[in-house]
This record gives C-alpha cells, sequence and structure tokens, in this order.
C-alpha cells in the first residue's frame, strides 16, 4: 500500500455517509438495515477500522442505489512509518474482509477513494476492481482550474444568472429531470426524499443549491451532502440543455464549493470519475483523480445474466435458472 499523506488523510477522514440521518434515509428509502461496524485487534484501542454495512432481509451486505460506496474510517496509532501502517491496515482490513466472507454480499461493493489496498479481499477469493473519483483538500488550488471555468462562470453572471441555496426542491428536482430526460437515466430520488433528507440532516448536513436566469426561472441545480471538518459529496446534479454553454453549470458549482468551504468543510468528493463525459467536466476544476476499490463475488453466469439478459425475460430467467 502507498502511504502517500493524501491517500492516509482520506482514509483518516470520516465522510458525510457516516451521518445518522443518511443511514436512516437509505432504511426507509431502500428497505435495508444500516448496521455500524467496527473492526480492532482484541485488547488494543488503535488501530480501529469503522464502517458501515447495509443489510439485506436475508443479513447479506449490500451497496445500496445512490451511495457512491460504503463508508470506511481507518484510525491507525500515532505513526509516520510506512512498515507500520501497512501492517495495521493489513491487520483491521482481515477481519472486514473475513466479516464479509461470513456474512456474504451481493452486487458489487466500493469502498472510499483512499483505500486502494484490496489484497486482503483478493486472498479471500473476491474480485477486486478500480473506480476512481476527483477528490481534494478545500479550499482547492486555482493554479490547477482550468482558466475556461473562470471564463464561464464570469459569462454567466454577465448573462443575468444567479446562484445560491435553496430548499425549493421542486425546482432543483425539475432540472434534475432536465439531465435524466437527456442522458437516460434517473437519479432515483424526488422532491419528498430531499424534504426528508433535510429533515433528517439539516443545513448542516444536506444542502440543495440553485442557479435561475434573469426571469428567475430555474436552469441548473445540485444536491450536495454535507459533513463539516470531514468529506463532503457532490450527490446529484442536473441542467436544462440549452443554458450549459452559458456556464451555468460553472457559476452553480463555485458557488457550492465557496459554500461549503466556508462551513468549514475540509475534503471534498466529486462522486466518481469514470464516465467519460462527466469525468472530462469535473478534471477541469483540477481536483486530484483519487482510485478506490470495489470487490464483487459474481460469478459468471450471474454476470451473462445481469449484463446481456433483456429486462422483461429476467422474471422468466430467474424462474429457470434460481441458483442465478
Amino acid at each position: 500500500m502507498t502511504y502517500h499523506k493524501f491517500n492516509l488523510d482520506l482514509m483518516k477522514t470520516r465522510s458525510a455517509l457516516f451521518l445518522d440521518g443518511w443511514l436512516k434515509f437509505n432504511e426507509e428509502k431502500w428497505g435495508y438495515k444500516p448496521e455500524r461496524v467496527l473492526y480492532q485487534i482484541p485488547g488494543k484501542d488503535l488501530p480501529k477500522l469503522e464502517g458501515v454495512f447495509y443489510l439485506n432481509k436475508k443479513g447479506h451486505v449490500v451497496n445500496p442505489p445512490r451511495n457512491p460506496y460504503l463508508p470506511l474510517q481507518f484510525s491507525p496509532t500515532p505513526t509516520d512509518q510506512p512498515y507500520r501502517l501497512y501492517t495495521q491496515w493489513l491487520e483491521v482490513s482481515e477481519l472486514l474482509a473475513d466479516d464479509l466472507k461470513k456474512r456474504g454480499f451481493r452486487g458489487t461493493i466500493a469502498f472510499p477513494p483512499g483505500f486502494i489496498d484490496g489484497r486482503t479481499f483478493q486472498w479471500r477469493g473476491f474480485n477486486v476492481g478500480i473506480r476512481y473519483s476527483f477528490l481534494a483538500f478545500l479550499p482547492p488550488c486555482e493554479t490547477y482550474v482550468d482558466k475556461r471555468v473562470s471564463n464561464r462562470v464570469r459569462k454567466a453572471i454577465n448573462l443575468g444568472y444567479s446562484a445560491s441555496r435553496s430548499n425549493n426542491w421542486e425546482a432543483i428536482q425539475s432540472c434534475l429531470e432536465k439531465t435524466e430526460e437527456f442522458k437516460e437515466f434517473s437519479h432515483l430520488t424526488s422532491p419528498e426524499d430531499f424534504t426528508c433528507l433535510y429533515t433528517l440532516l439539516g443545513e448542516d448536513g444536506f444542502r440543495g443549491y440553485l442557479c435561475i436566469d434573469k426571469s428567475g426561472k430555474p436552469v441548473s441545480s445540485r444536491v450536495w451532502l454535507i459533513s463539516k471538518e470531514g468529506l463532503s459529496i457532490a450527490w446529484s446534479a442536473g441542467t436544462t440543455r440549452e443554458h450549459i454553454k452559458n456556464g451555468v453549470n460553472q457559476l452553480l458549482f463555485q458557488k457550492c464549493i465557496d459554500d461549503i468551504e466556508e462551513s468549514g468543510c475540509s475534503f471534498l468528493d466529486l462522486c466518481g470519475a469514470n464516465i467519460k463525459p462527466v469525468a472530462n467536466a469535473k478534471a477541469a476544476w483540477g481536483f486530484p483523480l483519487v482510485p478506490y476499490i470495489t470487490i464483487s463475488n459474481d460469478t459468471m453466469p450471474r454476470k451473462l445474466y445481469r449484463y446481456f439478459v433483456p429486462k422483461k425475460l429476467k422474471p422468466l430467467v430467474r424462474s429457470l435458472f434460481k441458483g442465478v
């Protein structure tokens, strides 16, 4: 494991996905029971590994929809020695891997950026993959930001657009739906979900942002999970297509960054860099690209079923091959 300070700081940072209100929302929304887990060497307070599992009705671990990964937080002893950090991570990650092996899990599970050593899972027969996200300390380094970003921000301001925090969940949802329609996917959320999250987390944990044109019409929105002094997550975004060229995305995102920085947040996760067009847009902000690991236990029949069997035939296939 490469114990670069940036990765280690990420591993030690507690993300918004640990928040009690977020766990309750996932249980109510998806029906998965959250369980906080802790792994320690017997008789030792440190090192320790804290996390959250979500369990289906059979007690298997799952990665719920709209959760970019299951949260983990690694707390080593006070040391900068790579060997000691390496050893401590293996000790606690082996406990995690053994627990997952015992409980069983379904589908693919992702662990947070910064957790890049997946060998304990490989050693136990899991398939280990890799994904990416853009993350940064706040405030971000302006030197690395593409100059076209600031140009687009100025263009949007000159055209009369403005951006601010907003609890107008209907307007926020309308912008998300514009992107859903264009890209043919769903955020799987509704204004009622946003109201619920705001009630559970409050403004310190959940915020909506809205960009409007000079007539007051909503044109772009973002929804963020906030963790003060921790890792905040750029959770959802949507924009009316004809306004994109006017810099509204850049204006609104700049507002989000400024706002959460003022709130005392230390880390920012742009929540994925695995789809090329999306990754290209996020890369313009100059944040470091950070890998994170996934694990799966998919067999070949399960993979074939998931990716090649048409949706309308899946019930028939399940009835014929109950083990798929």
